[in-house]
């Protein structure tokens, strides 16, 4: 196990990385630790090595994730593993095969990476440090070595589970899936910036009057605390604490907050003077307004035989399932089947056009077709 530090030290590892046939991926990164989430590990196994490399030192990444890009990657959970990679380097990868969609595919009652090296390599890894800093430096040893058992058993688990897929004639089932995973990442579109909006969290749209305001101003608080303290949101002050607190204080104006049986220790204590302020300031304000975005789709009102035809399109859905001992989900979603019923396709072409993927169709494709004809 080596651990890359420097760009010196990296220049040497990538060369034997890219010459690799095969390479496994994994990161770590310090979202609850600190207010913005950032990458903080790549960890990368090949035949000969495992590396953990520090991106939070000068190396320049861009040149090797593009090489990279066109190799036989391997990862578990892959789609959140990317996702934070492609928030700091451009990366496209074009084949990976996916541990967790493979362990899914095979009807798998548990998927984590720690059940898949039990299962496949008689290795118990350690979750002790699940919730670790990653961004704290130096890293000591015990971490680095954590961090590198996240790759270093994969090569083996895809290879045992690709056995398994051939198997059950599945192989082909995961290539698919994997295909269409990284395809929605590729359409990824950076973040919209929705600052004025934020405080509009889930729930928010129960309070009325002066409790909207109180949560804009709470919210706005807490957010530039958690910005000065460098510190993840929640662990200032829960977001459903934000929600109670503007309701008690719009059922008990002008009472100090110290008189909420409920509030947590923070509040009573620490933050009891600024909130009382806050609170106090928030009765004078503009009266907050809820900004909701545009809708995109307008829920359709279901007739009664239409929902009738979309019961019996899960139940044909679940058939499946069962049978193949798999969660319904894969072999159609809901909202996929929703639009069976709306559309009422009548030709296995049409089908890709709902977005069932060629494999999922030949499964249950023809059952379908003959319920929607019915």
């Amino acid at each position: 196990m080596r651990f890359i530090g420097t760009p010196e030290a990296f220049a040497e590892a990538s060369s034997q990385i890219l010459a690799a046939p095969w390479v496994a991926i994994d990161t770590e990164a310090d979202s609850l630790h600190h207010y913005a989430e950032k990458l903080c590990l790549i960890q990368v196994s090949t035949p000969e090595e495992d590396y953990v490399i520090d991106p939070l030192t000068p190396i320049r990444f861009e040149d090797f994730f593009d090489k990279l890009s066109s190799m036989d990657l391997i990862l578990h959970a892959a789609d959140g593993d990317i996702r934070l990679i492609k928030k700091t380097i451009p990366f496209s990868p074009k084949r990976v095969f996916d541990t967790m969609i493979a362990a899914q595919l095979l009807g798998y009652e548990k998927i984590g990476l720690q059940n898949l090296a039990e299962r496949h390599c008689g290795i118990t890894l350690s979750k002790a440090e699940q919730k670790a800093d990653w961004s704290e430096r130096p890293l000591a040893e015990k971490l680095i070595r954590y961090a590198a058992n996240d790759t270093h058993y994969l090569r083996v688990i895809s290879d045992a589970m690709k056995q398994e897929l051939a198997a059950l004639g599945r192989l082909e089932w995961h290539r698919q899936q994997c295909a269409r995973l990284l395809d929605t990442l590729e359409a990824l579109r950076p973040a919209e910036d929705n600052s004025a909006t934020a405080w509009q969290i889930k729930g928010a749209k129960v309070l009325k009057g002066k409790a909207l305001t109180v949560l804009k101003e709470l919210w706005l608080w807490r957010d530039a605390l958690a910005r000065q303290k460098d510190r993840p949101s929640f662990k200032v002050l829960n977001s459903e604490y934000l929600l109670e607190l503007a309701r008690w204080t719009d059922e008990h104006p002008d009472k100090d907050i110290g008189e909420w049986k409920e509030a947590p220790r923070n509040v009573k204590g620490e933050h009891r003077q600024t909130l009382n302020a806050l609170l106090k300031r928030a009765q004078s304000q503009p009266q907050a307004v809820l900004e909701l975005p545009p809708r995109k789709y307008f829920k359709k009102r279901w007739t009664e035989k239409e929902s009738t035809l979309l019961t019996e399109l899960k139940t044909v859905r679940d058939k499946h399932a069962a049978e193949l001992k798999l969660n319904p989900s894969l072999i159609a979603t809901n909202a996929i089947l929703e639009t069976l019923a709306v559309e009422k396709p009548r030709e296995l072409s049409a089908l890709a056009a709902t977005g069932l993927l060629p494999w999922q169709i030949e499964t249950a494709g023809e059952d379908l077709l003959k319920k929607l004809a019915s």
